[in-house]
């Protein structure tokens, strides 16, 4: 440790301005932007983040670590790191937490909100931030205004898709780390407005892998389409057989809404409203 400290970031990001989180050289990342803004005020280091969103996928609440010997001024950090991020990223708070602390190895949870609209005409912000409905790229033969889907064959498939499952045909080929995963929430939420209905999906896990929760979303999506085939989402939670074949949701729909810590050690919340906060699941 010598000298060193330990220093957190939170961010915010439209992901449709980046190639994903990790630094792809010469692409643009939301990792190498934070470290190209931290070099700018004289700190060369390397970031870890709570969250490695793919390309187009938001943020609401990334946390970011990194060590360093420089005495940085905390409390100016996002002030000094503004000038030099590009648009569609903020830093809105700077701390200095423990040196035991880490965004992604302290976290016990995340949380993703998934939208998607299915109103008479999609506006800027649907096109940008939602899966806009009809989508002739994911569902060729629905050419028609898509203004509801069926909520219950949606609700269906994300209770079954809750619990422990072995997710390997529900992800990305060459994802790193174990498919069996514990997803602890996946809850609809439905708004009528402007013509048709908005949907949010709420998900939430100790931990997701790469395309997981897209092609979950595409499942729930093809069921309220009423284009599921009986029997296929229990033979894609079994691991065995053929991987999903049908749409997966692009990724600007997804956002990563929060990273879980272990109460009292979110460096970004109050000790005393974190102690009225129940554990994270």
């Amino acid at each position: 440790m010598g000298n060193k400290r330990c220093y957190a970031l939170l961010c915010a990001y439209d992901g449709g301005a980046f190639s994903g989180f990790q630094r792809q050289p010469p692409l643009p990342t939301v990792q190498g932007a934070l470290e190209d803004a931290l070099l700018a005020i004289g700190c060369k280091v390397r970031i870890e983040g709570g969250g490695r969103t793919d390309a187009g996928v938001h943020a609401r609440r990334q946390v970011v670590t990194f060590r360093t010997a420089m005495e940085l001024p905390v409390g100016e950090l996002p002030a000094l790191l503004a000038p030099h991020l590009p648009e569609g990223l903020q830093v809105p708070d700077a701390v200095q937490p423990p040196w035991s602390f880490h965004a992604r190895f302290s976290a016990v949870g995340k949380v993703y909100r998934y939208r998607i609209a299915a109103v008479a005409e999609p506006s800027e912000e649907d096109r940008r931030f939602a899966w806009a409905l009809p989508d002739l790229r994911g569902f060729p033969d629905v050419t028609g205004p898509v203004l509801e889907l069926d909520e219950g064959a949606m609700r269906s498939v994300l209770t079954t898709c809750t619990g422990r499952h072995d997710f390997s045909n529900l992800v990305h080929p060459n994802a790193e780390g174990d498919r069996k995963r514990l997803l602890t929430r996946a809850e609809l939420r439905s708004t009528s407005e402007r013509g048709g209905t908005t949907y949010e999906i709420t998900f939430g896990s100790p931990g997701f892998i790469r395309h997981q929760l897209r092609n979950i979303v595409g499942v729930a999506v093809s069921a309220g389409l009423g284009k599921l085939p009986p029997g296929l989402l229990e033979q894609l939670l079994s691991g065995q057989g053929d991987r999903w074949r049908g749409p997966r949701a692009p990724g600007r729909g997804l956002c990563l809404w929060e990273i879980q810590y272990r109460r009292g050690e979110d460096p970004f919340r109050r000790a005393d409203a974190q102690s009225s906060e129940p554990e994270p699941r």
